[in-house]
């Protein structure tokens, strides 16, 4: 396997294209993390509405 970069310097320069190469990849996690954050949200939001549904219907109380 031949080394596409000198050194890992050159790696993280990525031959002048560091900033496009390494902002790319900083705004895709970010929007990853996000849309695992606003899943993680909406479950538990979701969650607690379908408790609330089962707790009122237990109840006897009309929806």
């Amino acid at each position: 396997m031949i080394p596409q970069f000198a050194s890992f310097a050159e790696f993280l320069a990525m031959g002048g294209y560091a900033g496009f190469v390494w902002g790319a990849w900083g705004l895709s996690a970010a929007v990853i993390a996000g849309l695992i954050l606003r899943a993680n949200v909406t479950g538990r939001n979701q969650k607690a509405r379908l408790e609330a549904l089962r707790q009122e219907k237990d109840a006897g109380t009309p929806s």
